[in-house]
């Protein structure tokens, strides 16, 4: 019978949670509001329609090991390598200092230094499930903001694991407290090390047998055997049963079977992991919270406000601007997943009174309900904090950019920026490179790079660049909370600016053609076309066939992205309207057929479908020429047609009659 009452529970909880993370993901709410509130509806203080709480806490036990296992897995040494200066800088700034500040106006309201600690732990981890969907859904998650908001989160998903370890130090009782957390640390570490070294050389070897065995079903049999038992292990040498699990992942992240890991494991974290904030919602009482709302909504605020100033003083320290910080902050706000794992950690330790633990539970929730809507809001009010900057908050372009004339201005200093920097380089062409990012910029100068510090949303700073005397901007950055407005700055300060412009999905183009942008480039769609060309050589196909099948595939994908010019746009900004047309330059030789002869004679039209726009001589520009104009050696012709049609102009204009070739 108590087994019924297990599955029958069970059963109640996994349809609700289904109907209930349906209607927020409709809402465009986490998933994780959705299980939390399961929680509440199911549980002692809603329709109390679980009485077996006992079976389904080990169940979300085993869903808490299961997460840290996969974050774990995620965090390869190698990841941390490359966002070390973000994960060290910007997570070490914003964590330290939203664990300080808070301590410290915890210790100010009355509470004890250790108290005080243990709710800094809790405020200062973010949700990097919620934010990470997020920024994944947005499109945002490979801008600078989601590259720092992603090196924050990496930070404080390192930082469980001291956090967790420091807990029994903090919970201890005695006057000798400094002494116990150092004491509790450093057995801690010695665990942690023998764990990591003795799973480093067993872990790979038995996984290689298996794989031998071409088994899946036994490869992830013996996955979860690996997560689950060094989670136990961990816990009956003192440790807890998630931060097992995480070194489990750590190991495993560097094994060659990580990525097959991750595969396989998710399923089962992400049906008992819903579990653990079922549980979580269990224990939210809403009478509780509806005799205490006032407190409640000012704890929420006050939570909210401390961690955007917290986060965003991180990122300025670092030498971001204030739009970039603003963004950072608002993505990080909330309270996370793991905080709910040390609050329940620290509950089982017998440091939270059950009021507070009420409380933060309460606070924790509606934070994350807010997540959405603040990161849907902050591109907005992220520009009006960038606007309010003055020049003297830049390390602006210096004198020399005043002289600039017929440059490129290249904005993003990332693969893309260096590439066409390096190219624009070697082919003597000018150019100025603008960065927000100071340690980049300082880096780049010191090797004698045209790069300067700014932000392309603000107009100052394009217009220090040299933008109304430049030839072309170049946007080498994907950042659609700014691009447009950055576009149209650049358009307003150079009509006549050839404005090309990088976004990774194609629906945004048209938004950034309307913004004023000449050439669009869609990454995905440009991606696609790549794919598609290399496929069909592996099947010999001749390359003009090629070439020919993706320019109508090309046109009919850019479709889309024609839009009508801005008024006193030249020709060159018309080009996506004609996307058949060129223009063409042409020679008349010495000797040519042209030499001597009357455009009427040439009958140019007729024989190729080109058109002759305009004869240059000298430095003289005869626009529209009559038919009876005299060609003259050195004359140039600028043509106007399709390739086709210009390539057959191109052959017949440079014919040299035998008698008049140079012997």
């Amino acid at each position: 019978m108590e087994h019924t009452d297990i599955l029958r529970g069970l059963i109640v909880l996994y349809g609700m949670a289904m109907l209930i993370a349906y209607l927020m993901r409709r809402a465009r709410q986490p998933t994780i509001v959705g299980y939390l509130l399961t929680g509440v509806v199911a549980g002692p203080f809603g329709l109390r329609l679980i009485s077996e709480t006992a079976a389904v806490e080990v169940l979300a036990e085993v869903g808490v090991a299961l997460l840290l296992f996969t974050i774990g897995l995620e965090l390869s040494l190698e990841k941390l390598y490359r966002m070390r200066d973000l994960v060290l800088g910007a997570g070490s700034l914003q964590l330290g200092g939203t664990v300080l500040v808070s301590s410290g106006l915890l210790v100010w309201w009355g509470l004890t230094m250790r108290e005080s600690l243990f709710w800094g732990f809790l405020v200062a981890a973010s949700s990097t499930a919620i934010v990470i969907k997020l920024l994944h859904d947005s499109r945002e998650l490979d801008t600078v903001h989601g590259r720092i908001i992603l090196g924050i989160l990496l930070f404080q998903d390192l930082c469980v694991v001291p956090m967790m370890a420091l807990l029994p130090a903090l919970a201890a009782p005695g006057a000798s407290q400094a002494w116990s957390i150092l004491l509790a640390l450093g057995k801690s570490l010695a665990v942690v090390a023998a764990i990591l070294v003795g799973a480093h050389f067993l872990f790979p070897r038995i996984l290689r047998a298996i794989v031998q065995l071409r088994s899946r079903e036994l490869f992830i049999i013996g996955t979860i055997f690996f997560a689950l038992g060094t989670a136990w292990g961990a816990s009956q040498l003192g440790l807890s049963l998630a931060l097992g699990a995480f070194l489990a992942g750590i190991v495993l992240s560097e094994s060659e079977y990580g990525h097959q890991i991750m595969a396989d494991i998710l399923p089962f974290r992400d049906s008992f992991n819903s579990l653990f904030f079922i549980t979580i919602g269990m224990l939210i009482d809403l009478g509780f919270m509806r005799e205490r709302l006032g407190l409640l909504v000012l704890i929420t605020v006050g939570i909210l406000l401390g961690k955007l100033l917290a986060g965003s003083v991180a990122v300025r320290l670092l030498g971001f601007p204030p739009r970039m910080a603003v963004l950072v902050g608002l993505g990080i706000a909330q309270v996370g997943e793991f905080s709910f794992v040390l609050l329940r950690e620290g509950d089982k330790l017998g440091m939270i009174p059950q009021e507070r633990y009420q409380m933060f539970l309460a606070a924790a929730v509606l934070t994350m309900m807010a997540t959405p809507s603040l990161m849907m809001v902050a591109p907005r009010v992220s520009q009006w904090f960038g606007g309010r900057g003055r020049r003297r908050d830049w390390l602006a372009p210096d004198e020399k950019t005043k002289q600039f004339r017929d440059h490129v201005i290249i904005c993003g200093y990332g693969l893309n920026g260096r590439r066409l920097a390096r190219l624009m380089k070697g082919n003597g062409m000018p150019y100025v490179v603008i960065e927000m990012n100071a340690r980049s910029v300082r880096a780049a100068r010191a090797e004698g790079e045209a790069i300067y510090f700014g932000d392309i949303g603000n107009a100052e700073i394009l217009e220090a660049a040299g933008a109304a005397h430049a030839r072309a901007i170049v946007f080498a950055v994907s950042d659609p909370t700014v691009l447009a407005r950055a576009i149209s700055q650049a358009r307003l300060l150079n009509p006549e600016i050839h404005i090309i412009a990088r976004t990774k999905r194609i629906e945004d183009a048209r938004e950034l053609r309307r913004a004023g942008a000449t050439d669009v480039i869609a990454e995905e769609l440009e991606a696609w076309m790549e794919i598609a060309v290399r496929v069909m050589r592996v099947y010999g196909m001749p390359r003009e066939f090629v070439a020919v099948q993706m320019a109508q595939f090309r046109e009919e994908d850019y479709e889309m992205l024609r839009v009508l010019p801005l008024p006193g746009q030249p020709l060159r900004h018309l080009a996506h309207l004609l996307p058949q047309v060129d223009v063409e330059l042409v020679h008349v030789l010495p000797g040519g057929l042209l030499v001597g002869q009357e455009l009427r004679e040439l009958d140019l039209r007729a024989r190729t479908g080109a058109l002759v726009l305009a004869v240059v001589r000298a430095e003289n520009v005869l626009h529209n020429p009559p038919p009876d104009f005299t060609f003259a050696e050195g004359d140039q012709l600028l043509l106007i047609g399709s390739r086709d049609q210009l390539a057959l102009a191109y052959e017949l204009l440079q014919i040299v009659p035998a008698d008049s070739r140079p012997k």
